[in-house]
């Protein structure tokens, strides 16, 4: 161990050139390491370039990096050079007093051990005999005031370690504590950023099995529907098993467009009222369903009551507004002010018009619930030609 006497002698000893030339080398290479501590990606490679400027700097031939583990309680020597096979990487080495390195840890305070063979503090451990070593100098690393580590360099013939050799290997374990912290923040980060993505993606996968399962659940739902309308004898059982059909359809088409929005839990309300008029399309023989959509997104639940209020109003309008064959054009649009948070949906028919309503007609007491539900108003503005109804409300609510 040094001496209080060797440390007088180092500090009080007036410079001779070879020590300036030392000093000089030192700041060379703790200049380099700065720059490769930056350039360099790989936490391990980091590390291995550590111990190769370390021993460049010291002029020896052995050093080592070793990181405290703390469910382990020893240090585990993670880079290094001069050593043989299984030992970087593999072997762990006590963090206790007695163990140069365990010290050094123990105490955040640099040890030198002049002849380690000698020592009766220190346990003279197998893969210093194993190597040689006779002479080591540790220093701790430290990450944000907490220990990570020590880093060492060690001598196979006797060594006295300066105050500038400690200052030296001091400063580069307080470089490389820097360096490591930047690296195990990136680590973090990616990590996180990893971990976050793999969630995602489960996310979408329980999603698209949920949607499927939805998708399976609606089609069973038609099929049952079908399968009693099929059973009916009475016109108006199997036109309201016709009304129903069409409603499940409209919902159904929602959980379609929801599904393929699954990071965004909201409906694009343009791409959804587009893909049900366009389904509608298809039953007016003559009669031809014109759109026009501003953009605008919606929950799933309002947008399904618009849906089925857009349902409604253009079946009514495909079934009583051309009668006895005739043709005509029923106009759907849907409207958005950002500005004010105002929409419009508007259905209206250029047809003959609507009269007094059917008795026993459910479709408008229909569409006066749902709305309710969206917070809106249903209007039916006169005109000079067949139909309009407004069902007008605010988007954020």
């Amino acid at each position: 161990m040094t001496t209080p006497d060797d440390t007088a002698q180092d500090r009080d000893s007036a410079p001779k050139e070879s020590d300036i030339a030392r000093i000089r080398r030192y700041q060379g290479i703790l200049n380099d390491f700065s720059r490769m501590a930056g350039e360099t990606r790989e936490l391990n490679a980091l590390l291995q370039v550590a111990c190769v400027q370390a021993a460049r700097g010291i002029g020896i031939g052995h050093s080592k990096v070793m990181r405290y583990r703390l469910t382990k309680g020893d240090l585990l020597v993670e880079a290094g050079i001069g050593w043989k096979p299984g030992v970087v990487g593999r072997l762990a080495l006590g963090a206790d007093i007695a163990s140069p390195a365990g010290r050094s840890l123990q105490s955040r305070q640099p040890v030198r051990i002049d002849d380690m063979p000698s020592s009766t503090e220190f346990r003279y451990l197998h893969v210093l005999q194993e190597h040689g070593i006779v002479s080591l100098l540790n220093v701790p690393v430290s990450l944000d005031g907490v220990v990570w580590g020590v880093l060492e360099v060690d001598s196979a013939t006797p060594r006295h370690f300066s105050e500038d050799d400690v200052t030296f290997l001091g400063t580069m374990a307080n470089m490389l504590g820097l360096a490591l912290r930047d690296k195990l923040r990136e680590r973090q980060l990616t990590e996180t950023m990893a971990k976050a993505s793999a969630d995602l993606e489960q996310q979408k996968m329980l999603m698209r099995e949920l949607a499927h399962r939805d998708k399976n659940d609606f089609q069973m739902i038609m099929s049952i529907l079908l399968l009693q309308k099929n059973k009916q004898q009475d016109a108006d059982a199997i036109r309201g098993f016709k009304h129903a059909l069409d409603r499940v359809a409209a919902i159904s088409m929602a959980h379609d467009q929801l599904t393929m929005r699954p990071d965004r839990g909201t409906l694009d309300v343009a791409a959804y009222l587009g893909a049900l008029c366009g389904n509608l399309g298809h039953r007016g023989d003559g009669v031809a369903i014109e759109t026009q959509f501003d953009k605008a997104e919606l929950s799933h639940e309002r947008a399904v009551s618009l849906g089925l209020i857009t349902n409604e109003l253009v079946t009514n309008a495909l079934k009583y507004a051309f009668p006895n064959g005739s043709k005509g054009t029923v106009r759907v649009e849907f409207t958005a002010d950002p500005a004010t948070g105002q929409a419009c949906l508007t259905v209206a028919d250029n047809g003959a018009g609507m009269g007094p309503m059917r008795p026993g007609g459910s479709g408008l007491q229909l569409v006066d619930a749902l709305a309710r539900q969206i917070g809106a108003n249903v209007d039916r503005p006169p005109t000079d030609q067949g139909t309009t109804f407004q069902v007008c409300f605010l988007i954020v609510r």
